[in-house]
């Protein structure tokens, strides 16, 4: 028996009696946790690399686990642990989000774009979560954002729509939205055609509409120089109605660190993505 209840989000705490398990389907992404005698059963796949749908989501019992399951891993665990919470986390790199079609913001102009990254789940046990592992629902490519080859970090390469309408967001909750404002305090045309998303410097909030969402990103080109500030928000945006924190940042630091980590916003070197 499960506590399961068809009003529950994907990342609620369930309780699993002996010889039981659930099985989560985020879109194209499958999980499975299993229960045993002092043991946790873990599987999971995807079907596909790109998400398509309306991005739809279930969470259902399963009486048994596949005992073949090429992905299948066992932990070890106290018997009467009974409890497993799903807790969603944002990437544990920076993401580098490229626009389906570059972006043009004319001079002394300002635009809010929204940002959707896919959401890492964090498979805790118990009453203290004790963490199993994370897995994320899709797997980005590798890519290097930077400078050059020497001054950068390796990152997670991402396509977007970028849209500047919240509305037209598609509903899936399984991917958290990050509002980004870029402001253009140049003379000329800047050319946004990629950016660093910092994700793991972001906490993830739930809004009442089920949208998982980060605090806002704001992005500003000084006058007079090719550089970018960026400042992180310190709470949940403002389209984020009646938002709940439900997971922190995976890292913390300085917003000087910040800005020179992501000042190569304009002219980064990229190196091509690798699967």
């Amino acid at each position: 028996m499960t506590n399961l209840k068809e009003t529950s989000p994907w990342w609620s705490e369930f309780e699993l009696e002996l010889g039981h398990g659930l099985q989560w389907n985020l879109g194209s992404f499958q999980l499975i946790v299993f229960r045993q005698a002092g043991e946790w059963l873990l599987a999971h796949e995807s079907t596909s690399s790109e998400e398509t749908g309306p991005g739809l989501w279930k969470v259902t019992p399963v009486s048994e686990m596949p005992a073949d399951h090429p992905s299948l891993v066992r932990f070890a665990a106290d018997r009467e642990t009974k409890i497993v919470t799903m807790v969603p986390r944002a990437a544990d790199r920076s993401v580098v989000v490229k626009p389906h079609l570059p972006l043009h913001l004319l001079a002394s102009e300002e635009t809010r774009i929204y940002v959707s990254s896919p959401v890492w789940l964090e498979v805790t046990v118990g009453r203290r979560k004790h963490s199993l592992c994370e897995l994320p629902v899709r797997v980005l490519s590798d890519t290097w954002f930077g400078p050059n080859t020497l001054e950068g970090e390796v990152a997670y390469a991402l396509k977007t729509r970028a849209r500047v309408q919240a509305a037209d967001m598609p509903m899936r909750t399984y991917r958290i939205i990050t509002p980004i404002t870029i402001r253009n305090e140049g003379q000329d045309t800047l050319l946004i055609d990629r950016m660093n998303l910092p994700v793991p410097y972001l906490s993830i909030y739930t809004a009442n509409n089920g949208f998982l969402w980060t605090e806002p990103v704001t992005l500003v080109r000084n006058q007079g120089a090719d550089l970018v500030s960026l400042e992180v928000g310190t709470r949940a945006p403002e389209e984020a109605t009646s938002a709940k924190r439900l997971s922190e940042p995976r890292r913390t630091g300085e917003a000087s660190f910040l800005v020179r980590a992501f000042a190569s916003l304009l002219n980064p070197f990229l190196v091509e993505d690798r699967p």
